[in-house]
C-alpha cells in the first residue's frame, strides 16, 4: 500500500467525473485527416491521444470528449474558443474544433515533454517553469481571462523545460455576461489547490487573484511533496481551505528559500485583499527568487509571525490512517462514477463490499473506532442497506468531529429511509394500511430536516436545496402533488442536475394523473446509472397498461445493474399484468402461460439474490396462482401456499398474504368441484378469514368479493 501523502494526493486530485477504472472503454472515430498513434491519458470526462496531421505532416493532440451533457459540450467548445483567442507562444494552441461520428474534439499543439506534475525537475527549474505559466497567465488576465484550475497537471513542458499553459475548460471571461457555465454554490476546480472563494462556491468572488492563489498552492505542492490541505473527506478539505492555515512549507522542506517561501504565503492568503494584486507582481518576486534575490514580500511583519510559530506536527502515525483513507477514496470513487457508468455497475459492488467487511473487522477488535462504524454506515447507505446502515451512523454521529459533514449524511440517510418506506406503504392491499405507514414514516422526514438545518447552522456555506428537498418531500407525503411538483421546479430552477429532485417530481406528476416520463429521463440524464429511474418509468407505463414500453424500461434498469431485486420483482409483476390482459383473448391461453413463465423465472431470479425479498415471494405466489387459473391444475397452487407461508414470516403487509392464501384456497377449492371432489373444507377456510381485521377495513372490496365467490361456491358443491 502507498504512503499517506501519496493515497491522499490521488483521492483529493482525483476527476471529479469519475475514476477512468470504472468508465467504460470508449471507440474512438478520428477524423480522416488524421492519424491516431497513441493514448496520452483518459480520464471519466475524456481522452486524449497523440495523432498526426495527414493534411500539415505536424503531430497534434487530439482530445476527444466522450459521453458529454450539454453543457460539458459547451464547457469543451468553450476552451477551445477561449485558448484560440490567447495567441501566446506559452499557451497551447488550439489548431481545430470539430465533431466526428457524434464525439466532440479539439486538434492541439503537440508538447512533448509531459507536465510538470509528472517531472522531477531540480527547485530552480521548477519555479522557472512555473515563471514561465505565471507569464501566459499574464496575458490571459490582461484578456479578462480567469483559468480556475492552475495546477502542475496543467503545466505543458517541452523537451527544452519550456512551460506552456493547458486546459482553459473551467476558465472564466470576466468581460462576457455569459463568460461561465457555473452557478453560485458549485465548486469548480481543484478541490486540494483551489482559492477559498472557489471552495465556497462564491462565483462572484473569484478573479484573477484567485488563480494566484493556486500558482502559490502548485508551487507548495511540487517543492513540499505534498497539498497545502491534506483531508480524508472532501468536505473537511474544503472547510480547511476556507479556514485553516497550512503546514509552513520550510517545515516539510528546510531547502526552500524563505524568499520563495514568502512569495507562496504571500500567494495563498485566505482573502484576496492580502495576496499580490496582479500576476505580474508574482513574476517580478519568481524572477527575483530565481536570480537569488530578496523580495518585497519577506520582510513583512505577517510572514515574520508565521515563520516563528511551531514547525507542523508528524504526519499521523494512528496504525488505522490507511484504512481510512483508502475507505474515504472508494466512498468517493463510488459517489462519482454513479454519474458515469450506465451498465454492469454490479461489477463494482464488491469493492463497497470490501470496505464494509474490512471496517467490520476492524470495529470487532475496536468497537470504539467512532470514525470506522460511521463510514461503515455511509458505505451500507451506499450499498442499499439502509436499516443496517442507519443502525451503524446514529451510534456513532454524536462522537464525530466533523458534525456538518456527519449530519449532511445522516439527513440523506433519513429521507431515503422515508422515500423507500412511503414507497413500501403504497404495496399495502388497504389504504388504511398504506396510511398509517405512512405515518409511522414521518419520524423520518422530520430528522432529515433536523439534519439539514444543523448542517445550514455548522455550515451555512452550503447550499440549502436539501430543506426545500425535504419540503418537496413532505407535501408528496400529504398528497398535495401539485404542491410537491411546484417545490421541485423551483429547486431545479436554481440546479437542473438534482436527479432525485426529477425523481420526487415524476413521482408527483405520476400519482397526479400527468404525464411523468420526461421528469424520469432527466433523472437519467443526470446519472446514467439510475436504475431506479427506469424502474419508475415501468411503473408508470404498467399503470397505462403499455406492457411493451414497461419491459423496455425494465431491460435498461437490468442492464445497469443485474442484480437490481426490485428491478427483477417488476419483471415479473410485468409479467403477471400482461398475462392476465391477455387471457381477454381465449385462444391466446398458451400465450399466456409463457408469459407467466417469465414472470416466474424472474421471481426466482429475485429470490436467488435476496431469499427473504417479501415483494419476490408475493409475486412468486400471484404467479403461480394465475398458473392455476390457465392450467386448471393445483400444483402451481400446492406451491402458491408454500411461498405465502414464508411471506408470512417476513416484514411486509400481512393483510395482503392472507387474502391471497384465501385466494389460492378458492381457486383450488374450485378445481377441485369441477372434478367432482369435495370443496367445502377450503371454502369454508376461505370463509373463517371473514373475522380477520384486514378484511373488516372500510375499503375491503376486495375481500367482499371474495366472500361472496366463496359462497356461491359453496352453494353450486352443496
Amino acid at each position: 500500500m502507498c504512503d499517506n501523502s501519496e493515497l491522499l494526493k490521488r483521492t483529493i486530485t482525483h476527476d471529479l467525473f469519475g475514476p477512468r477504472g470504472l468508465t467504460e472503454p470508449a471507440e474512438i472515430e478520428a477524423p480522416a485527416k488524421y492519424e491516431l498513434l497513441e493514448c496520452l491519458g483518459r480520464g471519466g470526462f475524456g481522452v486524449v491521444y497523440k495523432a498526426r496531421d495527414r493534411s500539415l505532416d505536424r503531430l497534434v493532440a487530439l482530445k476527444f470528449l466522450l459521453d458529454a451533457r450539454p453543457k460539458d459540450i459547451e464547457r469543451f467548445r468553450r476552451e477551445a474558443r477561449l485558448a484560440a483567442r490567447l495567441d501566446n507562444p506559452a499557451i497551447v494552441q488550439v489548431y481545430e474544433l470539430g465533431e466526428c461520428g457524434g464525439q466532440a474534439y479539439i486538434a492541439m499543439q503537440f508538447i512533448d515533454g509531459g507536465d510538470l506534475s509528472k517531472s522531477s525537475l531540480p527547485m530552480n527549474d521548477t519555479v522557472r517553469a512555473v515563471l514561465g505559466a505565471a507569464r501566459a497567465l499574464q496575458q490571459a488576465h490582461a484578456a479578462g481571462i480567469v483559468h480556475r484550475d492552475f495546477k502542475p497537471a496543467n503545466v505543458l513542458l517541452d523537451r527544452d523545460g519550456r512551460a506552456y499553459l493547458t486546459d482553459f475548460g473551467i476558465a472564466r471571461d470576466l468581460n462576457s455576461a455569459q463568460g461561465t457555465l457555473s452557478h453560485d454554490g458549485l465548486v469548480m476546480g481543484t478541490p486540494a489547490l483551489m482559492s477559498p472563494e472557489q471552495a465556497r462556491g462564491d462565483l462572484q468572488a473569484v478573479d484573477a487573484r484567485s488563480d494566484i492563489y493556486s500558482v502559490g498552492a502548485s508551487l507548495y505542492l511540487l517543492l513540499t511533496g505534498r497539498y497545502p490541505f491534506e483531508r480524508d473527506n472532501l468536505v473537511d478539505l474544503l472547510h480547511a481551505v476556507v479556514h485553516d492555515e497550512p503546514p509552513l512549507p520550510r517545515s516539510l522542506n528546510a531547502s526552500i528559500p524563505r524568499a520563495l517561501e514568502a512569495v507562496i504565503l504571500k500567494c495563498m492568503q485566505k482573502n484576496p485583499a492580502g495576496r499580490y494584486q496582479s500576476i505580474s507582481q508574482v513574476i517580478v518576486d519568481l524572477e527575483a527568487v530565481v536570480e537569488g534575490r530578496s523580495v518585497a514580500v519577506e520582510p513583512a511583519e505577517w510572514f515574520r509571525k508565521l515563520v516563528g510559530a511551531p514547525p507542523a506536527p508528524q504526519a499521523d502515525s494512528n496504525a488505522f490512517q490507511d484504512v481510512r483513507f483508502e475507505t474515504a477514496r472508494e466512498i468517493a470513487d463510488w459517489d462519482a462514477n454513479l454519474y458515469r457508468v450506465s451498465r454492469g455497475i454490479h461489477r463494482f459492488f464488491p469493492r463497497l463490499d470490501g470496505v464494509i467487511r474490512r471496517l467490520g473487522e476492524t470495529l470487532r477488535v475496536h468497537p470504539d473506532l467512532v470514525w470506522a462504524r460511521f463510514y461503515r454506515g455511509v458505505a451500507l447507505f451506499r450499498r442499499g442497506r439502509l436499516a443496517a446502515a442507519v443502525d451503524e451512523m446514529e451510534r456513532s454521529i454524536d462522537r464525530l468531529a466533523n458534525q456538518a459533514d456527519a449530519q449532511f449524511e445522516m439527513g440523506r440517510l433519513y429521507l431515503a429511509l422515508f422515500l423507500r418506506e412511503q414507497h413500501e406503504a403504497r404495496k399495502h392491499l388497504s389504504r388504511v394500511g398504506t396510511e398509517q405507514q405512512i405515518n409511522d414514516a414521518r419520524d423520518r422526514l422530520r430528522q432529515a430536516r433536523v439534519c439539514f438545518e444543523e448542517v445550514q447552522r455548522l455550515r451555512s456555506d452550503l447550499l440549502p436545496w436539501q430543506v426545500r428537498f425535504a419540503d418537496a418531500v413532505a407535501r408528496f407525503a400529504d398528497l398535495d402533488y401539485d404542491g410537491c411538483v411546484a417545490a421541485c421546479d423551483q429547486i431545479l430552477t436554481d440546479d437542473a442536475d438534482l436527479e432525485e429532485v426529477w425523481k420526487l417530481r415524476g413521482d408527483a406528476l405520476r400519482f397526479a394523473g400527468a404525464e411523468p416520463f420526461e421528469s424520469y429521463d432527466e433523472a437519467v440524464r443526470v446519472r446514467r446509472s439510475d436504475h431506479e429511474a427506469h424502474q419508475k418509468k415501468a411503473e408508470a407505463y404498467l399503470e397505462r397498461a403499455r406492457f411493451a414500453d414497461a419491459r423496455d424500461a425494465l431491460r435498461v434498469a437490468l442492464e445497469i445493474n443485474p442484480e437490481s431485486v426490485g428491478a427483477l420483482v417488476q419483471a415479473g409483476r410485468t409479467c403477471l399484468l400482461e398475462a392476465r390482459a391477455s387471457q381477454d383473448d381465449a385462444e391466446d391461453v398458451a400465450g399466456a402461460d409463457r408469459i407467466i413463465g417469465e414472470g416466474l423465472d424472474h421471481a426466482a431470479s429475485a429470490l436467488e439474490l435476496d431469499a427473504c425479498c417479501y415483494d419476490a415471494l408475493i409475486t412468486q405466489a400471484e404467479l403461480l396462482i394465475e398458473r392455476t387459473r390457465l392450467r386448471a391444475a393445483t400444483e402451481p397452487i400446492e406451491r402458491a401456499l408454500q411461498t405465502l407461508n414464508d411471506a408470512a414470516k417476513l416484514d411486509g403487509c400481512q393483510n395482503r398474504v392472507k387474502f391471497l392464501t384465501a385466494r389460492a384456497l378458492f381457486e383450488r377449492a374450485c378445481i377441485t368441484r369441477t372434478r367432482g371432489g369435495e370443496p367445502h373444507a377450503d371454502l369454508r377456510r376461505v370463509l373463517d378469514f371473514e373475522g380477520d381485521h384486514g378484511a373488516q377495513t372500510p375499503d375491503n372490496q376486495v375481500w367482499a368479493d371474495l366472500f361472496a365467490a366463496a359462497r356461491s361456491e359453496l352453494e353450486k358443491a352443496t
